[in-house]
């Protein structure tokens, strides 16, 4: 497999040669200039814009491997947890200064906008190589600036994982406390774990809301099953609070 995907649930996605399609949007040239500002940070693991072709926007194509759903086994490994939070940490530290006075996001600015989150920092947007680790993060299109837990509970609910029905071969709810102290202590955030599942029960609400609003926008019915799956998993996590 590789680091572009045939499709995706919200875009169309497809490999020519070493670049990557996609649709662009009246956000695409600032995600373009934020990706740029990024390499010049030391983010080297991130696509490179090459340009646009009327409504297609060409990126560099990243090497790995993307794991679709069902996700593998080897995901669950907790050394995703400790690259996935350093280069969370790498990418949000590289967002600091960009300018965003004339910039349009695809996804709403949340307070306090202390960095630019990627908002979809999960595994299915990941690259990896044969041995499990991270090499790179694709999907940039969602980014927008907000609070750095907003990008650590996201990343927690999905390779935690948090979640009422965890997958098959997943850690199961009495590992979740220690895998999430393990995101933090390798990302350094002083937040608490109940930090974490609080913003995420937020997070998985407004996910719901906005796949509903997607499943209409974009007709997509199926995105109307998983907003009801974002708000079963929110109740759950609710519970632990």
């Amino acid at each position: 497999m590789n680091g572009a995907r045939s499709g995706g649930n919200m875009n169309a996605v497809s490999r020519v040669g070493n670049t990557v399609r996609r649709q662009a949007g009246p956000w695409t040239p600032t995600v373009h200039r934020y990706l740029r500002y990024l390499a010049r940070n030391g983010v080297d693991w991130a696509p490179t814009p090459i340009g646009s072709e009327a409504e297609t926007e060409i990126l560099s194509y990243v090497e790995g491997m993307v794991p679709e759903y069902p996700l593998p086994a080897w995901v669950w490994d907790e050394a995703v947890l400790v690259d996935g939070a350093r280069m969370l940490r790498q990418l949000h530290d590289a967002s600091i200064g960009f300018g965003i006075d004339d910039a349009v996001w695809q996804s709403p600015t949340k307070i306090p906008s202390e960095v630019v989150c990627h908002n979809d920092f999960a595994p299915h947007n990941l690259a990896f190589n044969g041995e499990g680790r991270i090499t790179g993060a694709i999907d940039f299109d969602m980014c927008s600036p907000g609070p750095r837990i907003w990008d650590i509970a996201y990343f927690a609910t999905r390779a935690c994982p948090l979640t009422a029905l965890p997958p098959d071969g997943a850690p199961g709810p009495e590992d979740a406390r220690g895998r999430i102290q393990l995101l933090l202590r390798e990302y350094g955030s002083d937040a608490s774990w109940k930090d974490v599942v609080r913003v995420a029960v937020t997070r998985l609400l407004n996910l719901a809301e906005f796949s509903v609003e997607k499943a209409d926008e974009l007709f997509k019915p199926h995105l109307r099953a998983e907003a009801v799956a974002y708000e079963r998993d929110a109740k759950y996590l609710a519970g632990w609070l």
